[in-house]
């Protein structure tokens, strides 16, 4: 009789079948070419465990030759499919065979199956009747089969079937088996987010020692970045990888159900777009009208499959003038534009940063686009400040008597007006620079006229600018005394508003008259730069704007300087250059802090860039970096910040921030700013168990939520990563019987009252940190023989004498017999005073039909000798479940004491 099981998974001592093959010898087949299948209704012969084929025991009667032991599945209506069948060859006659298979034969089996064979000579396999009406165990028959091959199937339904008291001479031992296996995860693969789509990832391996079990694998984890073929073992992406940690868990199942579970990390970086044509700078006029595009941004991504979109993220000083869109005609180009009718304004703000973002929707990068405001090209005088001597005796009303000329870069068309001191004077000015005499000059008597001569464009007024008229005769021309100069005067760039640069002298022999001074500039932004008084003839630099090399280099760094001074009626003129010097000028950092980030390592690892704003307006300039900190390297070039010495943050003490100075220089001035560091700890410790093995007792009545011991992990990690978790791994006994608490002690957690005393548990422990880091031990559970108290009944167990059905059947009808026989004992004592009642020994002879006969034997030793009683001679049959009973007894001379 096959062992109970505690599951569906089979035990190495699990049989089904005949248990003792060597006594089921009496009789075989005759029918040459006779497959069975056996016990299809009484299930003495089926399988009642999921595992494979470990081996076979018959017992051969009488014939040799080859015998297919078959295990047979049921599908349906009588049909079965013949799962795997093992052919052996008997050579030697009347003798127990056991046939261990090799483990690339065995076959696969499940609860249900039921033991066949196949003969294709005459049988083989031995066989006993025995039993009677409640002990009938049926068999199927069919000489009809034939030959068959795993796979085939066969209409068991159709062909002959008994149910009379025969038991087979064979049995089927069993084995769980082993446990499939993903033998190459648990690891992590990195990629790039370009990686092109159905890009195969990695091959799943599953792999199980026994060749003839079926396994499935399966990704368990629902993705819609990643598909697996289950026939290939081929993980591959469906579309744009995840950029960050992806975690993928497979398991593979055999045909009993156990099953490996494994994880498979894919981590993404993503490529962040470059923007490859910025920083850059364009100037724009104050007076500009219409929308425009100033500058198209050059930004790409080396991911085919992100899409890169620019914005523009920040204007300082604010304004909504600036905006960044597609480029007209274009799906993947952005530009930086001026809106239309712009609040442009060059004294208001001379300089706009525009901080374009260009992202591939998941990393950012800026840059900044830098926009100039100038002021409108005002319209330039040519040939003022000038002097005219007309004669006034000939000077006719209409005559002409000068030609301003001007010129402007922006417009072609120039508009003029003058004013006149003394008033009212005799000339105007017509739009293309005609100055006309409006009268007759001979009746005259002012010597001389300022005619005040201003010329726009439309947007800018430029003037005045003096036209001096003198009367022949009547006034004398100043002379300007200490100029020209032969070799430009130098200023220095960042001087001081209002220093002075030259002092203009002059005489003129008229005297009493009243002189002004005049200075004009070339190029004409020298005019915001410089200025002259008036009064006294005393050039100076600007009173509201400093003098920047950088700046003015753009347009020129030397400046022709024309001074005038008039007396009213004469104007002399003369020029000097003036020449703007460069002053070295120290590097600036945009912000007062930083922060940078990264994790705890070795020396010289790199912990993150800062990626300095450092802004020189020297742009020939070189900065270095230097920082303070000794734990810390800075790249005087690059600005990257590494270790200098390990850092481990599992040291106690260790600083997970600290803030640096950091300084910047040109190699003569300098600018400093904090650096806040901040180190992340790594989990560089597995954790280790205190011990590798644990050996803890119970009893089968120990109570639930009783611990029986404990242990112990410890882990070289600070902080969460030093945090350990435990857990059980029990599977093997079908429940989890115990459990593990957060201080590692274990105690029960469901009733062992299912286990038999004298036997030993064994499950493992995994002591697991916050990182996915382990280590595991081995716990032995021993629960000791037990002296008071049989244990509990379980599914692994022999059955009790009142829990098996033949004794509860045999004793039952012995109580009546034994009722009725003291009954008749009474009659007897009543009727003769005594009763003829003695104990019979009875000597065993066996016979072909398998019936035993004992036959009457003296018994004078064991009789009572006050009694006296008559020896009883009678017939005693013996059933084969009396035969097997244990309340039976054989001694050495084959005597049945009853």
């Amino acid at each position: 009789m096959a062992s109970r099981k505690r599951g569906q998974l089979c035990d190495n001592n699990d049989r089904d079948g005949e248990n003792n093959p060597d006594d089921k010898d009496d009789e075989v087949d005759n029918t040459a070419g006779l497959g069975l299948l056996l016990d299809a209704s009484d299930n003495e012969y089926m399988i009642k465990c999921c595992g494979f084929v470990d081996a076979w025991e018959f017992y051969a009667k009488s014939n040799t030759g080859v015998v297919d032991l078959q295990v047979w599945r049921p599908i349906g209506g009588g049909i079965y499919t013949l799962v795997g069948q093992n052919s052996y060859t008997v050579t030697n006659t009347d003798r127990e065979i056991r046939y261990s298979i090799p483990v690339s034969e065995r076959i696969p089996v499940k609860s249900g199956d039921y033991i066949g064979f196949y003969t294709a000579g005459n049988p083989i396999v031995a066989y006993k009747r025995e039993g009677g009406w409640w002990n009938s165990n049926g068999w199927t028959s069919s000489d009809s089969i034939g030959s068959s091959v795993v796979g085939d199937t066969y209409d068991w339904g159709s062909a002959t079937s008994f149910h009379e008291s025969r038991e087979y001479a064979i049995n089927v031992q069993l084995d769980p088996g082993n446990r499939p296996s993903l033998s190459n995860l648990d690891n992590s693969l990195s990629f790039l987010d370009d990686t092109a789509v159905n890009t195969l990832i990695y091959t799943i391996t599953a792999t199980d020692s026994d060749t003839s079990d079926v396994i499935t694998t399966e990704m368990t984890t629902l993705s819609s970045y990643f598909t697996f073929d289950q026939s290939t073992g081929e993980v591959r992406n469906t579309g744009i990888l995840p950029s960050g940690t992806t975690s993928l868990t497979f398991r593979v199942t055999d045909t009993c159900g156990r099953t490996d579970t494994k994880t498979l990390t894919i981590v993404v970086t993503n490529i962040p777009p470059v923007i490859h044509n910025l920083p850059a700078s364009c100037d724009l006029s104050e007076d500009h009208a219409s929308e425009q595009l100033l500058y198209t941004i050059n930004a790409t991504d080396s991911s085919s499959l992100d899409k890169v979109t620019c914005s523009v993220n920040g204007i300082s000083p604010t304004t909504d003038n600036f905006f960044a869109r597609l480029v007209t005609g274009s799906t993947t180009l952005y530009g930086v534009y001026v809106k239309a009718q712009p609040s442009l304004d060059y004294d208001t703000a001379r300089q706009y940063d525009v901080t374009v973002r260009c992202t591939d929707g998941k990393d950012p990068v800026t840059e900044v686009f830098t926009i100039y405001i100038s002021r409108n090209n005002p319209p330039v005088f040519v040939n003022l400040q000038a002097t005219t001597r007309i004669p006034a005796a000939t000077s006719t009303k209409g005559n002409i008597i000068y030609t301003v000329n001007s010129t402007d870069e922006d417009s072609s068309q120039l508009y003029y007006n003058m004013t006149c001191v003394p008033a009212s004077c005799p000339f105007t000015i017509h739009n293309y620079g005609e100055v006309i005499v409006t009268s007759d000059l001979s009746s005259h008597t002012v010597a001389g006229y300022d005619l005040y001569i201003y010329v726009t464009d439309g947007n800018t007024l430029v003037g005045p600018r003096t036209l001096t008229v003198i009367i022949e005769g009547i006034n004398s021309v100043p002379t300007i005394t200490n100029l020209p100069l032969l070799t430009p005067i130098t200023v220095q760039e960042n001087v001081a508003l209002s220093t002075p640069v030259f002092q203009v002298s002059f005489t003129d022999v008229d005297a009493g008259q009243n002189h002004t001074y005049h200075l004009y500039c070339n190029p004409s932004l020298g005019s915001t730069l410089f200025s002259i008084n008036s009064t006294n003839g005393l050039i100076t630099t600007s009173s509201t704007q400093t003098i920047n090399y950088e700046s003015v280099s753009t347009t020129s760094t030397s400046f022709q300087m024309t001074v005038t001074v008039s007396d009213g009626y004469d104007t002399a003129t003369s020029s000097f250059t003036v020449a703007i010097a460069d002053q070295n000028e120290a590097p600036v950092f945009g912000k007062d802090v930083y922060f940078i980030s990264g994790t705890e390592g070795m020396a010289g690892a790199v912990v993150s860039n800062p990626s300095f704003d450092v802004t020189d307006p020297d742009s020939g300039d070189t900065q270095t970096y230097s920082i303070d900190c000794p734990s810390f390297n800075i790249n005087p070039g690059t600005g990257v910040v590494t270790l200098s010495h390990d850092y481990d943050l599992d040291v106690a003490g260790t600083a997970t921030s600290v803030t640096c100075t950091v300084t910047v220089t040109d190699g003569d001035l300098k600018d400093t700013a904090s650096l806040v560091i901040t180190l992340n700890d790594v989990n560089d410790h597995t954790p280790v168990m205190g011990s590798p093995t644990y050996t803890f007792y119970a009893s089968p009545n120990t109570g639930v939520g009783t611990v029986i011991g404990v242990i112990t992990a410890s882990d070289g990690d600070l902080g969460s990563f030093g945090n350990i978790s435990y857990s059980l791994d029990q599977i093997s006994l079908g429940n989890e019987y115990f459990g593990v608490k957060t201080n590692g002690d274990i105690y029960v957690k469901n009733s062992l009252l299912g286990f038999s005393t004298g036997i030993t548990l064994s499950l493992t422990a995994t002591a697991r940190d916050k990182g996915g880091l382990q280590d595991t031990a081995t716990i032995t559970v021993i629960i000791p023989e037990s002296t008071t108290a049989a244990p509990v009944t379980t599914t692994d167990r022999h059955l009790t004498f009142w829990e098996d059905t033949g004794n509860i059947a045999w004793v039952t009808v012995a109580s009546v017999l034994l009722c009725g026989f003291i009954t008749y004992c009474s009659y007897l004592l009543a009727r003769y005073g005594n009763f003829p009642c003695v104990k019979h020994t009875y000597k065993r002879h066996e016979s072909k039909v398998n019936t035993t006969k004992w036959s009457q034997h003296e018994y004078n030793k064991k009789r009572n000798p006050a009694n006296k009683k008559t020896l009883i001679s009678e017939r005693y049959d013996l059933k084969p479940w009396e035969r097997s009973n244990p309340s039976y007894k054989y001694d050495s001379s084959r005597t049945l004491h009853v």
